[in-house]
């Protein structure tokens, strides 16, 4: 009888925790920033839009912080934190194709990778493996695409002239430092997994 409540109490108790509150509060600020993006008008939907966009990378900053430092990581939060951040990327990526087509690579590559990534945590997980939380190189290429994604959508707004060919090299270096995660990951997952077997 005792283990009946408790299981659940556990559960509830790895639900509502701060950091994982702070990552339900991002999912629900993608939506808003597409419709705020897609139906920008003039200068000061775009950007309140880039607000909506920083206070989504505010949330992604505490809840990590948060989450260490008062020591409530949790197995739901080592899914759901990645799963926003790459949400949320690819929901820019897809607004910002608008004005820059060659962005339709980042999306393509953040796709393939973390469907790929799924598949083979979903592979762990069935033979016993644990979870593990983001390494150095998920949150390099993380950061990296977010100030790559924060320029782009910052510099029309300052009147910044970019040429094709820099826009293009900022895109294609997100899409090498992504590629370069999802080796990184790979291996990680490969190796975790032949531990097992």
């Amino acid at each position: 009888m005792p283990q009946s409540t408790q299981k659940p109490n556990h559960i509830k108790n790895e639900i509502f925790t701060v950091p994982n509150i702070l990552v339900y509060i991002r999912i629900l600020l993608m939506p808003v920033f597409v419709m705020l993006y897609i139906n920008a008008s003039d200068t000061a939907d775009y950007v309140m839009a880039f607000v909506v966009m920083v206070l989504a990378f505010i949330t992604d900053f505490l809840d990590g912080q948060i989450a260490r430092r008062f020591n409530c990581v949790t197995d739901l939060g080592k899914i759901i934190d990645p799963v926003a951040d790459k949400l949320y990327q690819f929901a820019v990526a897809l607004c910002l194709m608008i004005k820059y087509p060659a962005m339709t690579s980042v999306a393509v590559v953040l796709f393939v990778k973390e469907i790929s990534m799924g598949i083979m945590g979903l592979v762990l997980i069935s033979k016993g493996g644990k979870v593990f939380g983001a390494k150095w190189y998920g949150k390099i290429s993380t950061w990296f695409v977010d100030l790559s994604m924060v320029f782009l959508l910052l510099a029309p707004l300052f009147g910044l002239t970019i040429s094709n060919a820099a826009t293009n090299a900022i895109i294609y270096a997100c899409d090498a430092i992504l590629i370069f995660a999802a080796i990184m990951y790979f291996r990680l997952f490969a190796s975790k997994i032949k531990e097992i077997d």
